[in-house]
């Protein structure tokens, strides 16, 4: 039995831990969480790790949009130019002189939405969330 002396029992997680750190290495001791002592400290810690997931999902939802949106851009500059080139590829010779003369025949006959951004539905489908989800450490987004 406890002695007169003691203030409380020792609590079951207190003993946990106690007989971690007789028992171990200091250097493996670090490494164990640690286990609650008290309902007080229980809830210190659920609440710092709720608030640690939530800046982790917010962060996590910022990356997700700025990726989406560096697609878009990326799409957005980008496509005009790959148009251009596969126009000028696929072109009977004599119909282009040059990637500038292609602009200009294109926008004179369909408009510059139409003329420089044709087809650029599915580009934006298949990019896009490409460069929003995360990707593997040695993929990057080049587009």
């Amino acid at each position: 039995m406890s002695s007169p002396t003691s203030s409380s029992p020792e609590t079951a997680g207190a003993a946990v831990n106690r007989k971690i750190h007789e028992a171990l290495p200091a250097a493996v001791v670090d490494k164990i969480p640690h286990i609650p002592e008290s309902r007080a400290e229980l809830k210190v810690e659920v609440k710092e790790e709720a608030k640690a997931a939530v800046s982790a999902g917010a962060a996590q939802l910022r990356s997700l949009a700025a990726g989406g949106f560096g697609g878009v851009c990326a799409v957005v500059v980008g496509h005009p130019f790959d148009l251009v080139k596969v126009r000028l590829q696929t072109a009977e010779k004599g119909v282009y002189s040059s990637a500038i003369d292609v602009v200009r025949k294109s926008i004179a006959k369909d408009g510059l939405r139409r003329g420089l951004y044709a087809g650029v539905s599915a580009p934006l489908v298949g990019v896009t969330p490409m460069c929003t989800a995360p990707p593997p450490p040695f993929f990057f987004c080049w587009l």
